[in-house]
């Protein structure tokens, strides 16, 4: 009987000793856990999905350096430049490998647009031997500047270079086919999507921007089966739904249309789509005769999207039906002007390929982009403008009166998002 009592007693011991060994293992193991989901999301290019786990693990472990440098990685590769430092900094403090902490340095000031600087030493990281995961970091960076400042050429040979050493790799393949968009290269465009979707055929965007491009160079059978796919396989999103009612509107399918711009409607949509949608409808009351309520709606989608020249072309036409040719006219020679201005852009965007430090060139693209309501963009024309000539007078003074133009209470649009 005592035997068994001490046995018993041993046991609950036991017992007792593996629930507090289990108590104090089961934070580590829960961080671990948090910590190789965070790291796949970055393997994957979704550091936002791993933003918010490894914030709560910075608050809950303020002295793992690994994850205030993963953070810092993390908030850099989503675009979030100004949420860098104070992460990276702990790190650094907290010990974390110095070669680590200086290379994001260089990567902040390559995303930023500081490419002059940063290539060269990012380069020579490479040159020295660089492993796989540092190697994908600077590719990645320095596309990213090459594309902010449209230098367009050089981002091209990046990329080129990052898909040759991966010919599986995603991203690149994405921002190559972005080169073509803006260069006007729709073939080009298509076969990047078409091979990313060669190695997988899941990828929603590739699939809904290859459905775009088969739309906009009029294969629009062809765009509506893509954009099917899309709503088959991936969840649907305003522009899957806005660009399947276009093609069934170009069709004749009315009546399949109309449902899926409701729907659209439904959304919580951006001032573009939103013009997007709008048009539709317009078009659509126009081509049934309702010309009035066809002005109406595409009136409010050139307040919202006013760069647009299709849009104003499709107004002009539905005061011209109602037999106001005065105001046709007048919405004609618009959506010529904005038509106009936009080529010019493209031309533009195209003479840089070869004359990339042209800073007049790149102030005549920020002013018409502002002139065409695009004052974000055109912003962005104006700085790489001043970053290739500091004292560029004219694209100074463009950047001021912009500048005083935003309310104090609004978020600085000059910087990083």
């Amino acid at each position: 009987m005592l035997k068994w009592r001490l046995f018993q007693r041993r046991r609950i011991a036991l017992l007792i000793s593996a629930l507090v060994c289990l108590a104090i293992a089961s934070p580590r193991v829960y961080q671990w856990r948090q910590m190789t989901v965070a790291r796949q999301a970055l393997a994957a290019g979704r550091p936002e999905v791993a933003i918010p786990m490894l914030q709560r693990m910075a608050e809950s472990a303020s002295h793992d350096a690994e994850v205030q440098y993963l953070l810092a990685v993390a908030e850099r590769r989503s675009g979030h430049l100004d949420r860098v430092s104070s992460p990276l900094q702990r790190a650094a403090k907290l010990g974390w490998s110095k070669d680590d902490i200086d290379r994001q340095l260089l990567l902040v000031m390559a995303q930023n647009g500081d490419i002059d600087e940063s290539d060269p030493r990012l380069k020579s990281i490479m040159i020295r031997g660089a492993s796989d995961e540092a190697a994908e970091e600077i590719y990645e960076a320095l596309a990213i500047g090459y594309l902010k400042t449209y230098r367009l050429k050089e981002a091209w040979e990046c990329l080129s270079s990052w898909s040759s050493w991966q010919p599986q790799a995603i991203f690149p393949k994405v921002w190559r086919a972005d080169i073509c968009h803006r260069i006007n290269n729709r073939s080009g465009e298509e076969s990047e999507y078409r091979a990313i979707l060669a190695i997988d055929p899941k990828h929603c965007e590739a699939r809904r921007r290859l459905a775009d491009v088969l739309k906009d160079t009029s294969r629009v059978e062809e765009a509506r089966q893509e954009y099917e796919r899309c709503l088959r396989t991936c969840v649907s999103t305003p522009e899957v739904l806005i660009g399947l009612a276009e093609c069934h509107r170009r069709l004749a399918q009315v009546q399949s249309a109309v449902p899926l711009l409701k729907q659209a409607l439904d959304r919580n949509l951006s001032a573009v789509q939103r013009a997007s949608v709008l048009s539709e409808l317009g078009q659509i009351a126009a081509d049934d005769g309702r010309f009035q309520e066809a002005i109406v709606e595409l009136d409010e989608a050139t307040r919202l999207a006013p760069y647009q020249a299709p849009i104003w072309y499709s107004l002009s036409q539905a005061y011209a039906r109602m037999g106001n040719e005065i105001r046709s006219r007048e919405l004609l020679e618009q959506s010529e002007r904005i038509r106009s201005q936009s080529l010019r852009v493209e031309e533009i965007t195209q003479q840089l390929l070869k004359t990339p430090n042209n800073a007049d060139l790149r102030y005549e693209a920020g002013r018409i982009m502002m002139d065409l309501g695009m004052k974000k963009e055109g912003a962005g024309w104006l700085q790489t403008a001043i970053q290739i000539q500091p004292n560029h007078r004219l694209a100074r003074e463009a950047l001021a009166a912009y500048a005083a133009e935003i309310p104090a209470t609004s978020p600085d649009v000059l910087k990083e998002d």
